[in-house]
């Protein structure tokens, strides 16, 4: 799996629209995205903008996947937002020979490949997942130093049974404790040129002392080879919210959105979902509206999974007829 990452650049298109002359300390913050989610990156990147109109940004978004269309959206963001937007197109091709799963492809390792092409040029990176919104300003990132650790983190919202084997699972005694989300990631670039952490994740992704270990993929390589090297960075920046909770509110306190600055909606229903109809949306729609995608049309469910949970909310938001017609998909085909 050696050099996995080189030569993957296909083109690069900057479209800098930034004020030049602004002495304000810039933040880089990047995402990686398949075209399943590239006009949600676009709608997370509105959503930046539009709560911190007195801060400076670069965002950097990498792709496998860019069409004459979402391209020129990307451009009307920059320009009409006056913001710094660079598209790289990616192959991705030996991506694809890593471990995946139905929910989590090869697009997740694309942040690799982020960090790699970055850290000749940047000292640190904001890394987020396209299914984070912002809610206020995230100026304070920009203040973090990280000296010598390897990056800024957000603990992970593990379960029970999840943080009770996670030590025997990735051979770390006390891991549990520090285990963070990959979602949002305050990369120090230093450390990640000096560490050589990609040639070292993916020795570890071939190593037999990990076969059949990695229930996470690159998130669980990320804690391995990151322990006791992180700062901890408030929950309000990568609060975890499981649009699937909704149907068990009687049985469990949501956390209040209003408090937190970067919404990360992870789990199988997103905010972009047909059935995903709850006010703990409207960040989102808000977002997606002010954005050029503002056209984009909910996404019905797909595959199995997603058919599955379609039922179960529509049953939930008394939408009888969708959710017979999400029964008979499911079953039927």
């Amino acid at each position: 799996m050696d050099n996995i990452t080189m030569n993957v650049i296909k083109e690069i298109k900057e479209y800098k629209y930034a004020p030049r002359t602004q002495n304000k300390k810039k933040l880089d913050i990047a995402y990686g995205v398949d075209e399943k989610y590239l006009f949600a990156s676009g709608i997370s990147i509105t959503s930046i903008l539009l709560n911190n109109d007195n801060s400076a940004f670069a965002f950097h978004v990498f792709t496998d996947f860019l069409d004459s269309e979402n391209e020129s959206k990307f451009k009307k963001l920059a320009k009409n937002r006056c913001a710094d937007i660079i598209l790289y197109l990616i192959d991705c091709k030996k991506l694809k020979n890593l471990p995946c799963s139905e929910r989590l492809n090869y697009s997740t390792y694309i942040r690799f490949i982020i960090a790699d092409q970055l850290c000749g040029s940047k000292d640190k990176i904001l890394y987020l997942d396209a299914d984070i919104f912002c809610n206020g300003s995230i100026e304070a990132l920009n203040d973090i130093e990280l000296g010598n650790n390897a990056c800024g983190v957000v603990k992970d919202a593990l379960g029970k049974n999840e943080k009770a084997t996670l030590s025997m699972r990735l051979d770390i005694p006390g891991i549990e404790d520090h285990y963070f989300n990959a979602g949002f990631l305050l990369l120090n670039l230093v450390y990640w040129r000096s560490h050589d952490v990609t040639h070292k994740a993916f020795a570890l992704f071939g190593s037999k002392k990990y076969e059949g270990k990695l229930v996470f993929f690159d998130q669980d390589i990320l804690n391995i080879l990151f322990f006791g090297k992180t700062i901890n960075v408030s929950a309000k920046y990568n609060l975890l919210y499981d649009l699937n909770h909704e149907r068990k509110r009687k049985n469990c306190a949501l956390p209040d959105l209003n408090v937190s600055v970067l919404i990360h909606y992870f789990g199988i229903t997103k905010p972009w979902h047909s059935w995903a109809n709850y006010p703990s949306c409207d960040l989102f729609k808000k977002a997606q509206a002010a954005s050029e995608w503002k056209d984009h049309l909910s996404i019905p469910p797909k595959i199995f999974e997603e058919l599955k949970i379609c039922a179960k909310h529509s049953f939930y938001q008394k939408n009888y007829i969708n959710w017979i017609k999400s029964h008979a998909k499911y079953y039927f085909g």
